[in-house]
């Protein structure tokens, strides 16, 4: 079971490379841009000044081509905590962004399947009850968004650890059942950190602008919490085949 030494041991490990703050910012930038969110509010307030339309334009542009990179770059922070190999945060160079693009694609998929859509059902679920029948004000309804993320952040982390031992993108999307079953071997280990992570962002996301940057960062944490988690899952199985089928 992790503990919480290990969950220092992740700040540790990220805060080791001298180069983490830049790498977090850009890996921020790309993700979701800045300039996004500053013209966001206007965009979408109405107004009238004619600067705000095509800088919004250009900025989503930019970051519908780009967003891609660091959903690549944290699924090679999870492969590097998965299987203990080379520093814990890589170097972004144009080298690399090829690849971090079509691994960013299928982290996308599989976090679609296993995170944004539960949370999606979950969030309906909880405005049609708590908002539409029981009368809550349209404005606690967030209230209810950190408790689903408590459970899909993690089964969403096992999936992208088995696309990393070789299942299909689909099967680590799809497969519930085989999601699940490696999720409940190590379940108290998922939900602390878990659990950790969301008040951290709850944290940092809290001045608007600062989250492309928290997600960053915090998705560059928790998956050097969890590979080290679902790798001693697996070896156990490897050690136990008749345990593993249960």
């Amino acid at each position: 079971m992790i503990q919480f030494d290990e969950i220092r041991r992740g700040f540790a490990q990220i805060a080791a490379d001298r180069n983490a703050f830049w790498k977090v910012l850009l890996g921020g930038f790309l993700l979701i841009n800045p300039f996004l969110l500053a013209f966001a509010p206007a965009f979408f307030s109405g107004s009238d000044n004619p600067l705000v339309a095509p800088v919004f334009f250009a900025a989503l542009g930019f970051n519908i081509l780009s967003f891609w990179f660091p959903l690549g770059y944290t699924y090679e922070v999870l492969r590097r905590a998965r299987f203990g190999t080379a520093p814990q945060l890589p170097d972004w160079s144009f080298g690399v962004l090829g690849r971090y693009a079509q691994e960013g694609a299928v982290k996308l998929l599989i976090a679609v399947f296993t995170l944004i859509l539960p949370v999606g059902i979950w969030m309906g679920l909880c405005h049609l009850l708590f908002i539409s029948v029981l009368g809550l004000p349209p404005a606690l309804l967030s209230l209810f968004l950190p408790p689903a993320m408590l459970f899909v952040i993690p089964f969403c982390g096992v999936g992208c650890c088995r696309w990393l031992d070789g299942a299909s993108p689909l099967d680590c999307a799809l497969n519930y059942g085989e999601n699940f079953r490696l999720f409940r071997k190590a379940w108290k280990s998922y939900l602390i950190a878990s659990t950790f992570l969301t008040g951290l962002n709850s944290i940092t996301t809290a001045f608007f602008y600062t989250i492309p940057f928290a997600a960053v960062f915090g998705l560059c944490l928790v998956d050097t919490w969890f590979g080290p988690v679902y790798a001693a899952t697996r070896q156990d199985e490897s050690l136990d085949p008749v345990r593993a089928r249960k």
